[in-house]
């Protein structure tokens, strides 16, 4: 990603985290930054306590094959909302 901005905030003595994340994407494993690349932001919501999170993602124009080998993590998509 490029021209990313972002921003993570801590609540509860830190149990609870909220990470924003946006920018362009390149091109699929590709170092150049172009117009097919695509946009993503990511809110990501993690509480230590309860051990649970979730993500809501907004994408435009976004090609990622394989998605969740990329994340390497257990996720269950439903409506632009992971959680896990």
């Amino acid at each position: 990603m490029e021209n990313v901005n972002g921003h993570v905030k801590f609540r509860n003595h830190c149990s609870h985290i909220n990470l924003h994340l946006s920018g362009d994407c390149k091109p699929w494993r590709s170092d150049v930054t172009c117009k097919d690349g695509g946009w993503l932001s990511a809110n990501v919501f993690v509480d230590i306590t309860e051990q649970k999170w979730h993500t809501n993602l907004k994408v435009d124009n976004l090609y990622v094959p394989l998605f969740e080998r990329i994340l390497e993590i257990p996720i269950t998509w439903s409506k632009g909302r992971a959680t896990g």
